[in-house]
């Protein structure tokens, strides 16, 4: 039986392969369309996956002590998550990368919102004035006090956002210390054993 040759997939080709395979078109039938072998779809698919920000391809092994296991399957638990997921978010929440959505999170989406409707009026009134002054008409010195009041609104709001923000850093830098102080302690600890 003579061997098959598989072509070699064109970017296009590829592209489309993504988009049948998100869409849940079976592998084999893909591989016949393509004439490739399912080898390489998974092999796409694999490299595609790895990519993704929450690509969970690499392993790490940690021992533990019996009471650490204890404490993190009580934390487990406590948050209804398998054993795994409750590690790797100790983990990364300690490494500083997981972050705990912090209080302010809803107040800086408020004024996100807030200063992109300002800004939608801002424009349109500065469209307006533009269009005017194109007609040779006057600008009234009332759209103008109502222009630099929107303009003086979205300062505020950006005042109020970066000192969330600045609270925020000044917490999570504050987390760090503390994560850095407790893990020279517990090296010591282990030092002197």
């Amino acid at each position: 039986m003579p061997k098959r040759k598989f072509s070699r997939l064109t970017n296009d080709q590829k592209q489309a392969l993504r988009g049948e395979l998100d869409a849940k078109v079976p592998v084999t039938d893909l591989a016949k369309k393509y004439g490739v072998s399912r080898r390489t779809i998974y092999n796409l698919k694999n490299r595609w996956d790895e990519r993704l920000p929450q690509s969970r391809s690499k392993v790490l092994t940690v021992r533990v002590s019996a009471e650490d296991m204890e404490r993190l399957d009580a934390l487990a638990k406590e948050l209804d998550l398998s054993r795994a997921d409750t590690a790797r978010r100790v983990l990364l929440y300690a490494a500083g990368v997981y972050h705990i959505e912090p209080p302010e999170a809803g107040e800086i989406a408020a004024l996100t919102k807030e200063v992109s409707a300002i800004g939608q009026n801002v424009n349109q009134a500065v469209r307006a004035m533009n269009t005017a002054v194109l007609r040779g008409q006057k600008i009234s010195r009332l759209h103008l006090d109502q222009l630099a009041q929107q303009l003086h609104e979205i300062a505020r709001h950006n005042d109020q956002a970066r000192s969330l923000m600045l609270r925020r850093a000044q917490q999570q830098r504050a987390h760090i210390e503390e994560v850095v102080k407790v893990l020279k302690t517990a090296s010591a600890k282990v030092d002197e054993r």
